[in-house]
Order: structure tokens, then sequence, then C-alpha cells
């Protein structure tokens, strides 16, 4: 006899629970985050090399060769966005990672500037779609354990960056920057061959209208962690949109979420790829033997000084500023709501670069506290921003907002160069004051975010309204949060709304065609 109960995806997830298969695809999308921040922290060596193996190189050709990296990405991230919402996460990550093989080692064969700069640009471009692997992560996790297990994955992303470090430091000096980028391009590799035995995202197949692919993927995925399939059949019908539609993004329940991300998503990335920067940038303007840096207000560096042990030992120092940054976030969230969250962290990031402005000539040994203070906290809000994004839009456009998100974060690094490495030269309190006012503008948005994702499951089409995706009533929400809760979300008072008393604001109570 046929039966007639049936469940969401959500359900089903969380009855199969977290095991040996979440356990095994953790491991292998932690790898791609590792060596996705190898080919990003390359950018850091790369500069001070190329300018002393072509003398000729300036500064502003330097700033651009780190600017294409990310015009690169930007271009790719809105690209594999929709291509992972409409033919599957799998595939954009297995593309992705052997074009970034292949252009990594074109990188390394460079003849001149501009063969170099082509193939940097087009590394940027294939890197993008390695974000798609957070998306897939998220939709094998149960509810339970997503947030912290996307956080903590973070780790490998440090983890990759400082192996680059050590290599770099091990390497450039005896064996110059041609055999650094390589090695950086091979990690990738070893992606695309384990991707190859992940199957797709039944998210994914539920949402472009394949269910039976979906079941077939979840029962397997019970029988590996030892569970079966909920009673009844997998039903969501939530899921009978478009896959993959931009005007989706711009829907009246999401326009302003995506608005207000845009602009934390740019400054986020500005800040964390300056914070990187400006490491090296100092470097290049210190003088060892006193271990001081020089007046900042007119400097003139020479145009080649490669780096020495010590600055890569601070490079490896602050680059553990973001380990701890892991805790804290967690920390934090266990508190908070996921917009407070992003303003604390947005505003803490802001108040250590008005440290910055007081350090300009004394000891670096303070800069690299200061940096590694910094680098926590952007580094978590960097975190919290993949996290929070993936919640707040439904699986139909999940990869396309990650995507996007990461398109308008490289729009903000393509600046950062120009800052951290031009403008820094000339006027050190200038360039570290944008980046201070920046961040305290993003600490503005994270409080005017309509939308709180804490707590409620994740939809599946824009038009889903379950009730499962209001914020539990236990979670406690101080009475100045709410009033700029509903200050800020421009929201029509009604009726509904004034009887039931304060409850945190969720998006389908807002529609921008009211405003």
């Amino acid at each position: 006899m046929e039966t007639s109960t049936t469940y969401t995806l959500e359900e089903c997830i969380n009855h199969i629970g977290l095991g040996k298969y979440q356990w095994r695809l953790i491991s292998i999308l932690g790898f791609c985050s590792m060596a996705d921040a190898v080919e990003m922290m390359l950018l850091a060596i790369l500069g001070p090399a190329i300018i002393c193996y072509w003398p000729d190189v300036t500064k502003i050709q330097m700033a651009a060769l780190t600017t294409g990296v990310f015009a690169g990405m930007m271009i790719g991230a809105f690209i594999f966005g929709i291509i992972a919402d409409k033919y599957g996460r799998r595939r954009v990550i297995i593309i992705s990672a052997v074009l970034n093989t292949l252009f990594g080692i074109f990188t390394a064969m460079a003849q001149n500037y501009y063969s170099i700069l082509v193939a940097r640009i087009l590394v940027g471009f294939a890197l993008s779609g390695a974000a798609q692997g957070s998306t897939l992560m998220l939709e094998y996790l149960p509810s339970s354990t997503r947030a912290t297990i996307l956080i903590v994955n973070e780790l490998f992303w440090s983890i990759g960056s400082i192996f680059e470090y050590v290599m770099g430091m091990v390497i450039v000096p005896s064996y110059g920057w041609r055999l650094l980028t390589a090695l950086s391009a091979l990690p990738i590799t070893i992606v695309a061959i384990f991707m190859y035995f992940v199957p797709e995202s039944p998210r994914y197949f539920v949402a472009s209208g394949r269910p039976e692919d979906a079941e077939h993927i979840l029962k397997a995925i019970a029988s590996i962690n030892k569970r079966s399939l909920p009673e009844g059949k997998l039903h969501d019908i939530h899921a009978q949109e478009e896959c993959g539609s931009i005007k989706h993004l711009f829907h009246s329940n999401y326009k302003r979420t995506s608005f207000l991300l845009a602009l934390m998503w740019m400054i986020v990335a500005m800040s964390y790829y300056g914070l990187v920067l400006i490491n090296t940038s100092i470097m290049t303007l210190s003088d060892n033997e006193h271990d001081t840096i020089t007046n900042t207000s007119t400097i003139t560096p020479s145009q080649c000084k490669m780096l020495t042990n010590k600055d890569y030992q601070s490079l490896i120092f602050t680059t553990f500023g973001e380990m701890f940054g892991i805790p804290l976030l967690l920390l934090l969230l266990a508190y908070f709501g996921r917009r407070i969250v992003c303003a604390i962290n947005f505003s803490c990031a802001s108040f250590c670069f008005l440290l910055f402005l007081f350090i300009s000539q004394t000891k670096l040994w303070i800069i690299n506290i200061i940096t590694f203070l910094a680098r926590m906290f952007i580094s978590s809000q960097f975190s919290l921003m993949y996290l929070y994004t993936m919640e707040a839009y439904p699986t139909v456009i999940r990869a396309m907002a990650v995507g996007c998100a990461s398109s308008m974060a490289r729009i903000g690094a393509m600046i950062t160069p120009f800052l951290a490495q031009v403008l820094i030269k000339h006027t050190f309190h200038g360039t570290i004051a944008i980046y201070m006012i920046v961040t305290a503008m993003a600490a503005v948005c994270a409080i005017l975010l309509p939308i709180e994702t804490r707590g409620r499951e994740l939809k599946q089409a824009t038009s889903d309204h379950r009730s499962s995706s209001i914020v539990p009533v236990d979670v406690a929400v101080p009475s100045w949060v709410a009033a700029v809760d509903n200050i800020a979300s421009l929201v029509h008072a009604n009726d509904d709304i004034v009887n039931q008393g304060y409850r945190p604001l969720i998006q389908e109570d807002i529609s921008d065609e009211e405003a």
C-alpha cells in the first residue's frame, strides 16, 4: 500500500544527521579551502619578488597585477555562480580546480610582466569557482551543526595561508618565485581528483525538478552514516522555481538584503586583503636593523626589497590571528544573532585600524599585535559573511547569491592594492583612515540587515514562507535591538505586528515594494 506520508529535504538531512559521509566531505572541501588560500596568499609574496626580478615593474603595475587576480575572480564568481545553480555545484568545483592548475603553471612560465598579468587574471577567474565548495558543504549538513562546521572549516584556510608562507620562506630565497608559483598550483589538482567521487547536492536535484535523484543520494548517505531515511516519500512543494535566475536576487523579499550584503562583501574583502598587503608593504618600508618603520608621511623606499625570514615569521604570526577568530566567532554566535555579530566584528576591526594611526613610529612588534587582532576580527567576519549569505537565500539561487557576493567582494579587493601597495607609500595615515571609515560603515549596514537567519531552516525557493523560518522565541533580544530593527527595516506598522509585540523581523515581514 502506497504511503501518503512525506518529508522535506531539511527533515531528511536532519534525520540522517552528521556522520561518516559528512566528515569525508568536510575533509575534501577543507582541502579545497587550503588550496584556495595557497593561491591567494601567493599575492603577498609575489609582489616583492617580481619587483626584484623585473626592476622595470612599477608600484602601479604591481598593484595592477594583484587587482587583475581579483578582477578575474569577480567575473568568474558571477559566471560560476549561475552555472552552479543551473548545472550543479560539483561540476563547477571540478572545472575550477582543473583550470586553476593549468593557469597556475602558465604563471610560472611567464616571460614578462604582461604575460604574468594575463596568467594571474585567468588564475583569479578559475579560482572563483572554489567558493562553491562551501555551498555544497552547507547543503549536506544538518541544521544543528551547520554553522559550527562551516565556521570551523575556515581553519583549513588559515592552515593553507601558513603553509604558503612557509613554502615562500624556504623556496623563494634559494629557487625563486617561479618554482613557488608552480608548486602553489598543484594542491588544487588533488581536489579535482577527490571531487570526482563526490555526488551532487540533493538540494540542487530537488530544486531542479529531479527528486528521484536526490532521494537516491540521500539513501546512499544514510547507508554510509548507518541511518535510515524518514518514513514516507521525499516531497518539497517550495522547490518549483527556475534555478539560477538572477531576477530572484531582486525579489521583493531579498532586494534590500542583496544591496546591504553587496556593500558588506566589498568592505570585508577590501579590509581582509588590505591587512595582508599592508603587512608586506610595512615590511618593505621598515628598517630591519632597528626594527622600526620609517617616516611614513614621506616614504621613498627602495624599489627592490625581498622579504626576509623575519618578515615571513611576522606574516605567519599575524595569520594565527585568523585561527583565534574561529573560537571567537563561535562564542559570539552562541549569545548573539548573525547581524549583531557582524556589527561587532566590523566595529572591532575599525577600532584596530584606528590604533594603527597612533603607532607609525613605534616598534614593529606592536604593529604585528594590532594586525593579529585586526585579522582575527575581519577573518571572523569573512566566515560569517559566507554563512549568513548561504542561510539567507533559497536553494534555487543560493550558489548564484554566493557567486554574486563573491563578485562584489572582488570589487573591494580590486581597490585595496592601490591603497595598501601604492597610496600607503605616500600617506600611511590617509590610507589607514580609509579602512577605518569603511569598516565602521559596514557595521552600520549589518544593523540594517532586515533578516536574522539564526535558528531557521534553509529555504528551497523565494516563495517559501514556512513558519519554521521564524527565529525561535526563546532568543533574547535587547530592547534597543528591537527599536533599531523596526526603524531600519522601514516596515509600515500594522495591527498584526503591533499586537504581537516584538519578535525578530524575518524577511517575509518585509517587502521593498511597501517602502
